[in-house]
């Protein structure tokens, strides 16, 4: 069952609209660069990215949202756990954010 990975970054006070725009394009581009250890390919089959343009003002401080979607809870796990490109751009980025919020869901699963 794929699993979607969605991601929520509130960044630093301090962090410049630059800085926000490169860690952003960062993450975006794990869609290509995370590749499956075993098929040799980029493996999240979408992701969706933007900044908070919400009109309810319940964002809490989160300003930017990753949507990943994998095919499968091993592939997320991999992600997660072991892909050095995610892995690098996680330390990379990390000193820029204040905090991050993340969910993964199975659609259709509600218990």
């Amino acid at each position: 069952m794929q699993v979607t990975h969605v991601v929520l970054l509130e960044f630093k006070p301090d962090v410049v609209p630059e800085v926000r725009e490169n860690v952003a394009s960062q993450v975006k581009a794990l869609r290509e660069s995370c590749i499956h250890p075993e098929t040799g390919k980029p493996y999240i089959l979408s992701m969706k990215a933007g900044v908070d343009v919400s009109i309810e003002g319940l964002h809490n401080g989160m300003s930017h949202a990753f949507v990943s979607v994998f095919e499968n809870t091993a592939d997320r796990d991999y992600f997660v756990n072991k892909d050095p490109a995610h892995i690098a751009v996680v330390q990379n980025v990390k000193e820029h954010l204040a905090k991050v919020q993340v969910v993964d869901f199975i659609d259709g699963k509600l218990i």
